[in-house]
C-alpha cells in the first residue's frame, strides 16, 4: 500500500510539471482538477489506514470544489475572455528552468527541513515540491489564468502538508477556506482584471 501511496505523490507532481510545460488553458485547468482528484484519493488513502472517518468528508470536498466545481468556473469564463492558450512562447524553455529549480528547491528542502525536522515524514517533501511548483508558475507565466492556477497549486500544496500535519477537523475547515477563498479570487480577478500582468506595471502609480 505504501508503493501506491508514493506513486499518487508522484503523479501530483507529474501533473505539476506537465502544467508548467502547458500554454493552452483547457488541458491545463483540467490537470489541476486531476491533481486534485489524486490529492483526494490520498486522502482515502489515510481513511483506510486509520479508520478516521473525517478523511473520506475531505475527499469528498475536495473532488466535488477543487477537482469538479473550480475547474467548470474556470473553463466557463476562460474561453471567451482569455482564448484557448496564453501569448508565450518558450513554454519548453520555462519547463527546462522549472525542473532545474525543482530539483534544487528539492535537494534544499530535504537538507534543510526533512532530514533535520521531519526525519520520519519523507512525503512531506511531495507537499513544500509542489508549493513550489505554484510559486514558479505563478512568477514565470504573465498570464492571469495560468497565476491563478499556479495560486490554486499552492492550495494544494498546502492541503496535502496538512493530511500529514494537521488534525483532520481542523484541515477540513482550512480547506473549506481555501476553496472559498479560491473561488473569490477567480471570480473577481479573471472578470475584473487585465489579461496579462507584466513587470513594468507594477513601476506604475
Amino acid at each position: 500500500m505504501s508503493e501506491i501511496l508514493d506513486l499518487m505523490y508522484i503523479l501530483v507532481i507529474v501533473l505539476a510539471f506537465y502544467v508548467q510545460g502547458q500554454a493552452y488553458y483547457r488541458p491545463l485547468v483540467k490537470a489541476f482538477g486531476v491533481q486534485s482528484t489524486i490529492i483526494a484519493v490520498i486522502s482515502f488513502y489515510f481513511f483506510l489506514t486509520t479508520g478516521i472517518i473525517d478523511y473520506i468528508i475531505l475527499g469528498i470536498i475536495l473532488i466535488a470544489i477543487r477537482g469538479v466545481v473550480t475547474p467548470l468556473v474556470l473553463l466557463k469564463v476562460l474561453g471567451g475572455k482569455y482564448g484557448e492558450r496564453e501569448k508565450i512562447s518558450g513554454v519548453a524553455s520555462l519547463l527546462i528552468v522549472d525542473m532545474a529549480f525543482f530539483f534544487v528547491a528539492v535537494l534544499v528542502i530535504f537538507i534543510v527541513a526533512i532530514t533535520k525536522i521531519f526525519p520520519n515524514d519523507l512525503d512531506l517533501l511531495f507537499s513544500f515540491s509542489l508549493f513550489f511548483q505554484g510559486l514558479f508558475l505563478i512568477a514565470s507565466r504573465r498570464s492571469t489564468p495560468s497565476q491563478i492556477l499556479g495560486y490554486l497549486e499552492e492550495e494544494n500544496a498546502i492541503v496535502l502538508l496538512g493530511i500529514s500535519l494537521i488534525p483532520i477537523p481542523l484541515l477540513i475547515e482550512v480547506s473549506i477556506f481555501l476553496d472559498v477563498l479560491g473561488l473569490v479570487v477567480i471570480s473577481s480577478v479573471i472578470i475584473l482584471e487585465k489579461k496579462e500582468h507584466l513587470p513594468i506595471d507594477e513601476l506604475k502609480g
